[in-house]
């Protein structure tokens, strides 16, 4: 896992969590309002729900049931694009190598909320190399120079010990955001964390 910063805001997500797509498009302001640095941190699920035993929230019954009447309700009271995609949970492995792959890039962000809008306002398989393609294209940035090293072995370990890195750190879900090792998951808890920050002296810039 990459070094800490200081009073940093740590977002913790995968590209196939709903509410880590929505948090996205908020965390960025909370941290510019403070003053405070954001990394952004992509993991896969898929390996943490496995040890907690949840399927993907989705689809896992009536709770999924309720999940998507929320995440509608939501998108449409914050005026956030959405729909349900297809398929879903979509393998993210690719996107969220990506995501690794492009740290330190100026089109870094802009990655991750085109992967996030392609897949939960587009309805686009961004598990799909043309699609990813798309997204890549679509930043001005080289095609094939992108999927040469999100082939990197490094890239790849790095993926790996990003999401044992999270479990580690008491992540079990997206969106995870920690900010001074404490933890506040869901899309819900970041006006907690906006508290928070407030509470440990930050001023609004």
């Amino acid at each position: 896992m990459s070094g800490r910063t200081p009073d940093a805001v740590e977002f913790y997500f995968e590209f196939s969590s709903p509410y880590a797509y929505f948090a996205s498009e908020r965390v960025e302001a909370i941290c510019a309002r403070w003053g405070l640095p954001l990394v952004w941190r992509p993991i896969l699920l898929g390996a943490i729900l496995e040890r907690t035993g949840q399927r993907p929230l989705l689809t896992d019954g009536v709770r999924g049931a309720y999940a998507v009447q929320d995440c509608l309700r939501w998108a449409r009271l914050n005026g956030i694009p959405f729909r349900v995609p297809q398929p879903h949970p979509v393998n993210s492995l690719k996107a969220a190598r990506g995501a690794l792959a492009l740290e330190g890039d100026p089109c870094h962000a802009a990655y991750i909320h085109a992967c996030m809008r392609a897949y939960w306002a587009a309805g686009q398989d961004i598990s799909e190399d043309g699609v990813l393609a798309g997204v890549v294209a679509g930043l001005g940035l080289d095609v094939p120079a992108f999927f040469s090293r999100i082939a990197d072995s490094a890239i790849k370990e790095r993926l790996r010990a990003e999401t044992g890195g999270a479990w580690a750190r008491g992540v079990f879900g997206t969106p995870t955001c920690v900010y001074r090792d404490e933890r506040f998951w869901g899309n819900d808890r970041l006006p907690v964390l906006e508290r928070v920050i407030e509470e440990a002296g930050a001023r609004a810039v």
